[in-house]
């Protein structure tokens, strides 16, 4: 009788194994439930075990390779991993930590399959690799690549292939992290694709600050190119390997020279004179107005908004608490100076006064420089997120005015761990878009009897729900006035650019055009 020969996997009817049945010349056996039948219908009684176990492969079984070297991989250095020709496929033996074979990983007809105690198996090479004799390792993903490394490096750098692949590298290596950190100089040479990337970053968080590596590939993996370039690539993509950090880490070397020219900063001034001279508004920051209730932080806001339009800087405006419909007609009334929100018709005006409200219409819905947010009484926070990222991103907006910001915070049970969570969101997606965002908070009720509607002036403590809003905003205004006065005073509470703080002048608001005179009253200046 001929060599046993191995034909096709077949499912198994004792098991239910879709393809645990392997079919050979004159025999079958399921590595699965360890059936085993000799050649026609000669069934053997499998022995019990709690625990099927797939039988190793005598390596005598395998065959030589039929030339010197295998995808570019010489013999002797195949043997040195355990990597063997079996049947149609390829076979690797796998060691223990004691560098005794426990496992084989076997590849034939486009299937993988393990042999032995897989879950016991140490990195795929690592018996070769001596801390004092090597004072580098690389990190690999398939079973090919180590010993490309190894090879085109002459063994200086020892390859170690994860038992299965990128998507499990960090848990292996987290599991024999010992080992890994006993050498110098760890080079991570997993493939050029997402999830190769993504092993690469999850690594490097593994290992003590410099000692990580990345090395590219100018093929997709070691093996490649090897393959299609030789192995001078190989070892040129070593040589070239660069030190990988954490995201955000970088050397202050990497921005030697950036100040020999000014950065790239945009400082616009707004609309109040007297907040100029505290701090021009610069991108990238995120800005807070506080107050009590019914102070008018919202018309402050407004007004700001009306005097980027007229300097054509494209504005997004989020207001929570009113409609579009009624924002435009506060906006159109705010820049007519004539108060339309409040009326039932239009008698009584003028010519002249609906003359200017038309030309209001015009500047404000026909200037292409304000968007709105219908929100149909939505508030959550991911659809605000989503929908300031395409004012900015697609629309092109450059100040995103959010009305207000706590209002998403009662939207969130009063959370405070979600509310940080959700400034830390847009102080990320300032950094992101470098647009500057300037948002509404309210204040908590004042235990200690402060009545921030008659005259009490805030502080930072009394920020409603969120510390977190202090520390991440750039700039906080704080407005205060007493009941039944028409003179709003305003106040720099935090200012991280410039530092000045205090008394930022006062506010006259005449109802009937709408307009806020700014003025500096000196026996004000205590506020």
């Amino acid at each position: 009788m001929g060599e046993s020969r191995f034909l096709r996997h077949d499912p198994c009817d004792t098991c239910n194994s879709s393809d645990g049945l392997a079919v050979y010349t004159d025999h079958s056996f399921c590595f699965v439930c360890q059936k085993y039948i000799k050649g026609e219908g000669q069934e053997v009684e499998k022995t019990s075990r709690s625990k099927p176990v797939r039988p190793m492969i005598d390596v005598d079984l395998t065959t030589p390779w039929d030339a010197d070297h295998y995808r570019g991989i010489p013999k002797k250095v195949l043997d040195q991993y355990g990597i063997y020709k079996y049947a149609e496929g390829v076979a690797f033996q796998y060691r223990d930590k004691k560098g005794v074979h426990i496992a084989q990983k076997i590849r034939e007809d486009g299937k993988t399959s393990w042999r032995g105690k897989a879950k016991e198996v140490a990195g795929f090479g690592s018996h070769l690799a001596n801390p004092s004799h090597h004072s580098a390792i690389a990190i690999c993903e398939g079973e090919m690549d180590a010993p490309t490394i190894f090879h085109a490096t002459r063994g200086t750098v020892v390859g170690i292939s994860v038992p299965n692949g990128a998507q499990n590298a960090s848990n292996f290596i987290t599991k024999h992290i010992d080992f890994f950190s006993s050498f110098e100089t760890v080079y991570v040479a997993t493939d050029m694709d997402e999830p190769g990337e993504k092993a690469a970053n999850d690594l490097v968080a593994l290992f003590e600050p410099g000692r990580v590596r990345r090395v590219v590939f100018p093929k997709k993996d070691a093996n490649d190119t090897l393959q299609e370039l030789g192995g001078h690539a190989v070892n040129d993509a070593i040589k070239a390997a660069k030190e990988l950090r954490p995201d955000g880490i970088k050397p202050a070397s990497a921005y030697a020279g950036i100040v020999n020219k000014p950065p790239e900063r945009k400082a616009t001034n707004c609309a109040f004179p007297f907040w100029n001279d505290k701090t021009p508004w610069y991108d990238n920051q995120l800005i807070v107005l506080i107050a009590g209730s019914g102070i008018g932080k919202t018309t402050f806001a407004r007004a700001l908004a009306l005097h980027d339009i007229e300097r054509r800087i494209k504005v997004g405006w989020i207001g929570l608490e009113e409609t579009a419909e009624e924002a435009i007609f506060r906006f159109v009334g705010q820049a007519a100076g004539i108060q339309i929100h409040a009326r039932e018709n239009y008698a009584g005006l003028t010519d002249e006064q609906v003359q200017n409200i038309a030309q209001a219409d015009k500047f404000v819905t026909g200037s292409g420089y304000l968007e709105l947010f219908d929100h149909f009484g939505s508030l959550d926070e991911k659809v605000i997120l989503q929908r300031m990222n395409y004012m900015v991103r697609s629309l092109g907006c450059q100040h995103i005015y959010l009305d207000h910001l706590t209002i998403l915070g009662s939207g969130l049970a009063q959370d405070t761990r979600q509310l940080d969570a959700l400034v830390t969101k847009i102080r990320s997606f300032i950094a992101a878009t470098k647009c500057t965002i300037f948002a509404i908070s309210h204040l908590n009720r004042s235990s200690s009897g402060e009545n921030f509607e008659n005259g009490a002036a805030p502080e930072l403590h009394n920020i409603r729900n969120s510390h977190s809003i202090v520390q991440l905003a750039d700039t906080i205004w704080a407005l205060h006035r007493s009941r039944g006065s028409n003179l709003t005073h305003s106040k720099c509470l935090k200012n991280r650019m410039l530092g000045r703080c205090g008394y930022a002048g006062s506010f006259e608001f005449d109802e009937i055009t709408q307009q806020l005179a700014h003025k500096w009253h000196d026996q004000d200046t205590q506020f």
